[in-house]
């Protein structure tokens, strides 16, 4: 027994003067690959770690919105907190946060006369809104138009789109499911649609773009059928 008990000691003390390195070696972790996904000419593959920062954590939080790219490559990505921008390497090079960029839906890119602006529609916010890409700076806010007659309980905008003369669509997708258009200055002009599964009708009118190949061009809504 007291041999038993002399070489169990010895070896907890050899053990316990072993080098950390010799105590205990690193596990190596095998690289993240990349995961295919889609299907035909709509394949494509993952860039693992890509937008993440160095500490593996993620710069955007809690996400509901939309992703677009400016004419340098720089990727717009609407979060909760507002509007992160990345470099295409994946670095943050610019953060538009807080109030107005909170919680925006959908958003599209356009260059107006050499300057490029984001449209989006904010759904928590009730408006439509129009801001500098790259100073953030708000050009026009398009809130519930009372000129449309409509004694509307609540406006919650899901998608936005923009005409090649500068006229705007914003869907109500979240709501009454009414699309308004409103002119480059954000004067209202026209609204229609309305709740339901029938022509000229939309459940949940989540998603817009216009058809340019097309004159006058084509709005496309993106909506849910309930049958």
């Amino acid at each position: 027994m007291r041999k038993r008990l002399a070489v169990l000691v010895a070896w907890l003390l050899t053990v316990g003067l072993m080098p950390a390195a010799m105590a205990a070696e690193p596990v190596k972790s095998e690289p993240v690959k990349p995961v295919r996904m889609g299907a035909g000419i709509m394949t494509f593959d993952t860039v693992p770690g890509w937008g993440l920062r160095p500490d593996g954590a993620s710069p955007l939080g809690s996400t509901h919105g939309a992703v677009v790219i400016d004419k340098a490559g720089h990727i717009y990505t609407s979060a909760n907190k507002g509007v992160i921008v990345f470099a295409p390497e994946g670095m943050v090079i610019k953060e538009h946060l807080g109030e107005p960029y909170t919680a925006l839906h959908d958003m599209e890119i356009r260059e107006e006369d050499g300057v490029e602006y984001i449209y989006g529609a904010r759904n928590q916010n009730a408006e439509g809104i129009k801001f500098n890409a790259h100073t953030g700076e708000v050009a026009l806010r398009l809130p519930f138009p009372k000129e449309s007659g409509l004694n509307l309980m609540k406006f919650s905008p899901t998608a936005i789109t923009v005409a090649p003369n500068g006229d705007i669509f914003l869907s109500d997708g979240y709501a009454s499911n009414h699309i308004f258009k409103f002119d480059k200055t954000g004067k209202y002009l026209k609204h229609f649609g309305e709740k339901g599964n029938n022509l000229k009708q939309f459940n949940t009118a989540h998603g817009m773009t216009l058809d340019t190949r097309y004159t006058p061009p084509r709005l496309l809504v993106c909506a849910v059928l309930y049958w």
